[in-house]
């Protein structure tokens, strides 16, 4: 897929899969800019967001143009059980996996509904549609608010050219890299395809919702999770 000229905004771009979609959206011919730095020393990094999305895409526009997409990453997923789990803990992952990427993606609708395009795609896991993970119940509350949010704001700004979609991925490379063999063999035993996600294949989803000939998926949230669950 070819996206010569066009201006990306990647978040939390050091964290799991994102280098992968990074690296396909340059390889493209994207001018990508991002808020953190990678492995790739020639990135374009214009700081985190933070609490102020806002000055985030002024950045942004101000380093590669008004945007054509954003892509807002997910963070490190930390376990614990339900049980233990503090108010400062529900508060403090809510604020992160949800409040923020939201406030986030509704300031670029906006702005790209302005301009009558634009594309937006956010990350999150599969607990955010099952909540039955073990021992990530906050992280679970707050990705599947995300994916309520992402159809809501997909649907409001549906007539103004912008697009709004989710991906919830499952199992892959990246986080299961630091796992002890017999962990990584039982959880692939689960997993109908029977092996975990490829960091390329989360960036190849990315690309086909920023394409333009997929200008008519709109509030949807594609699985990337080998056949664990389908919907």
């Amino acid at each position: 897929m070819s996206m010569n000229g066009m201006r990306v905004a990647v978040t939390l771009a050091g964290t799991g899969v994102m280098p992968a979609v990074v690296a396909a959206l340059v390889e493209a011919g994207a001018h990508v800019v991002v808020d953190v730095a990678g492995d790739a020393a020639d990135w374009n990094v214009v700081g985190a967001v933070n609490d102020d999305p806002v000055g985030f895409l002024d950045r942004c526009e101000t380093a590669a143009g008004p945007l054509d997409l954003l892509v807002v990453g997910s963070g490190i997923v930390r376990s614990r059980p339900i049980l233990e789990v503090d108010a400062a803990d529900l508060r403090g992952t809510i604020e992160e996996e949800l409040t923020r990427p939201a406030l986030l993606m509704r300031e670029a609708a906006r702005r790209m509904a302005a301009r009558g395009a634009g594309r937006i795609v956010a990350f999150g896991s599969m607990s955010g549609k099952t909540g039955v993970h073990h021992n990530t119940a906050p992280a679970a509350a707050a990705k599947g608010g995300l994916f309520a949010f992402t159809r809501a704001l997909a649907a409001e700004v549906a007539g103004s050219g912008v697009t709004v979609n989710a991906i919830a991925t499952a199992l892959f490379e990246p986080q299961t890299a630091t796992m002890t063999d017999d962990k990584r063999d039982t959880l692939r035993a689960a997993v109908p395809v029977g092996r975990f996600g490829r960091s390329e294949e989360a960036a190849h989803a990315v690309l086909y919702l920023a394409d333009a000939k997929a200008g008519y998926v709109t509030g949807e949230c594609l699985n990337l999770s080998g056949g664990r669950f389908m919907d």
